[in-house]
């Protein structure tokens, strides 16, 4: 089982092993597994944990943005406690309002809130689903616990409001907002409100770069003296191209990619593989956008308590 919103992994293999411990198999460091001392069945049954559940669980600066309006709370945190652990994002809650927005861009940053606050509500976000592999006598099969497709869908046309650069309410026309309001109010919060910014801005850069769980799993080899050289699965992955490929090929529009995503679904397992990053590229991007969303509303000098 390898979880979308989770850290397990969970790999059977069938045929006729010697046992674990008489073939001299350790667990790599930071994984901890566990090996029958024999396989009566002939089956091999691996229970691993990747390298960022060492560092969970992580404190939380602030609560998981709009958590109070799901019923997978453990979910929410999950995806926060990775964010802040790679990230450690600063308080959005605490961001010193501005003054002197425009009406336009008033509506701009209110459009974004409010498309924050819809999307926290998609069962995308929620969905404790992932994927299952299993090997027998050498075949591997890989079944995938995926969402609603026409969940999917919905999620992602909304989501792309916020992720495409030419969307009019998007996190980029968000964030050109506030910051040019920072630059325009030079009072005793500029120095607090202009580093805030750009490291929420970051963060969004690394997350179109690349996917959260890999930068997790790579902090903590780091962290355990581990090399560059030890591989981490998913760092091959890039979130752009496969929110293209996703986008343009299936969910929203067809044509465009639609070469691209027909060789991709004639292979079953690299389509379900693909399925399943894409779906963790807008969980992180789409908690990110959540939090953001919250430093807007205090930079408006709207209440960001829960539930407001």
């Amino acid at each position: 089982m390898i979880e979308c919103g989770g850290s397990q992994l969970d790999v059977r293999s069938s045929g006729k092993p010697e046992p674990a411990r008489r073939q001299g198999l350790k667990a790599p460091a930071g994984l901890r597994c566990r090996y029958p001392e024999e396989v009566a069945d002939e089956t091999v049954t691996v229970h691993a944990q990747s390298w960022r559940s060492l560092a969970l669980p992580q404190p939380l600066r602030f609560a998981p943005p709009y958590a109070e309006h799901v019923r997978d709370k453990k979910g929410f945190a999950y995806w926060w406690q990775l964010l802040t652990f790679v990230f450690d994002l600063p308080n959005p809650h605490a961001f010193p309002p501005l003054r002197g927005f425009t009406s336009t861009e008033e509506a701009v940053l209110l459009r974004f809130v409010e498309t924050c606050r819809e999307l926290a509500e998609s069962t995308v976000l929620s969905h404790g689903g992932g994927l299952h592999f299993e090997m027998h006598d050498g075949v591997g099969t890989l079944t995938a616990d995926e969402p609603p497709r026409e969940a999917v869908r919905g999620t992602v046309v909304l989501f792309r409001q916020m992720t495409a650069e030419g969307e009019p309410a998007s996190f980029s026309a968000a964030r050109k907002i506030i910051g040019s309001r920072i630059k325009g109010v030079r009072d005793e919060h500029f120095d607090q409100r202009d580093e805030w910014q750009r490291r929420w801005v970051r963060a969004r850069a690394a997350l179109m770069s690349g996917l959260l769980t890999t930068m997790a799993d790579r902090k903590v080899i780091r962290e355990q003296g581990g090399s560059d050289d030890v591989p981490v699965v998913g760092e091959d992955v890039r979130p752009a191209e496969l929110l293209s490929l996703f986008q343009y090929g299936e969910l929203i529009h067809w044509d465009q990619k639609r070469d691209a995503m027909s060789a991709l679904i004639a292979d079953d397992f690299d389509h379900k593989m693909q399925t399943h990053n894409f779906l963790e590229v807008v969980i992180q991007l789409s908690h990110l956008y959540l939090g953001y969303s919250l430093l807007v509303r205090r930079a408006l000098g709207l209440p960001t308590a829960q539930g407001t």
